[in-house]
């Protein structure tokens, strides 16, 4: 009779988004634990790469050469589920723990050439299934693969930026870029949870009148109380929640070294904050009917310079009100 299967723990997904706060010790290239991880690496062995690189991270040896393997032994284990993890992971690796990782010399070399392989490994992957229409490929497809994937690309933006801090000559950018764009093209392709049968959501009052332009904070608050317009939270704009609210947490404690560590962050975001990945439902209609008269906005958009259009901008800009009111049906064409 044959040996039984050796039956493995799932691989522990929190190893790196944990706040360190001492230096690793070095990792000799030598040293044979990461020689074994660099063997099983080499015969493709990657979901037993990433358990002995786990086990080496389980002991504080907090190397990015490890960073790679482990990642990847995460998703090979635990598919779409596992983003948000490996997403957690490299934000945490670069942005709040980078300094306390080993090795101490070319330690942004080391980095980038793990993190390439990872990202190559994964894309390849991805394309693999998705040409196979495969089981593997199946389960990706569940509706229940949404949320995960919200929630992993909710932090793309941070960690494609956080490449050129810390690695000034990394090669990382165009590979991660491309998996953030599969895993974003994957996520509009998946199926639709379907509601409950006996959930009947229930019918919204319409307001009154519409908050005028121009209204005060006040007053656009109260309508929002009213009933008025709100817009869906987005995971980015979720997560920058979290964040502001994690900050405020830590101030009452008085954990102010935590707190410097999420106002880094959120400064961070802050300078190249794009309203289009925090608010897209804000700006969905707009590009659509953008997108949709084009051909007739385009033309219009060459004579930005003529006098008519100078003057109108004026008063779109002071009143927005008597912009719209002075509009005589004439769809804007000149005579």
């Amino acid at each position: 009779m044959g040996e039984p299967a050796q039956v493995f723990a799932p691989i522990d997904r929190h190893l790196l988004d944990k706040l360190l706060e001492a230096e690793a010790p070095d990792l000799e290239s030598s040293d044979e634990r990461l020689e074994k991880v660099n063997g099983l690496i080499s015969k493709s062995a990657y979901l037993e790469a990433g358990r002995a690189a786990e086990a080496l991270l389980r002991e504080g040896l907090y190397d990015v050469r490890l960073v790679g393997p482990y990642l990847l032994g995460l998703f090979l284990e635990g598919g779409m589920a596992a983003m948000p993890a490996v997403f957690h992971s490299l934000s945490s690796t670069l942005l709040r723990n980078w300094e306390f990782f080993g090795p101490r010399e070319r330690k942004d070399v080391f980095a980038d050439g793990g993190l390439r392989w990872l990202l190559k490994v994964l894309n390849k992957h991805l394309e693999h299934h998705e040409r196979l229409k495969d089981e593997t490929w199946q389960r990706w497809r569940s509706p229940e693969n949404r949320e995960p994937l919200e929630q992993a690309l909710a932090l793309s933006e941070e960690i494609f930026s956080a490449f050129s801090r810390v690695m000034p000559r990394n090669g990382c950018e165009a590979p991660f870029r491309r998996l953030s764009q599969w895993l974003e093209g994957h996520l509009q392709s998946l199926p639709v949870p379907a509601a409950p049968e006996d959930s009947q959501p229930e019918p919204e009052e319409e307001p009154d009148e519409e908050p005028r332009a121009g209204a005060g904070a006040g007053e656009a608050r109260r309508s929002a109380h009213a009933g008025g317009p709100t817009l869906p939270v987005s995971p980015a704009l979720a997560e920058l929640m979290r964040k502001l609210a994690a900050f405020d947490t830590l101030v009452e404690r008085q954990d102010f070294r935590r707190a410097t560590v999420v106002a880094a962050d959120v400064l961070a975001l802050l300078e190249r904050f794009d309203p289009r990945v925090y608010l897209p439902a804000l700006f969905s209609r707009f590009f659509a009917g953008l997108s949709q008269h084009a051909e007739e906005v385009e033309p219009l958009l060459q004579g930005t310079e003529s006098l008519g259009f100078r003057a109108l901008d004026q008063l779109y800009r002071v009143d927005l009100d008597a912009f719209l009111e002075q509009g005589d049906g004439s769809n804007g064409a000149e005579e």
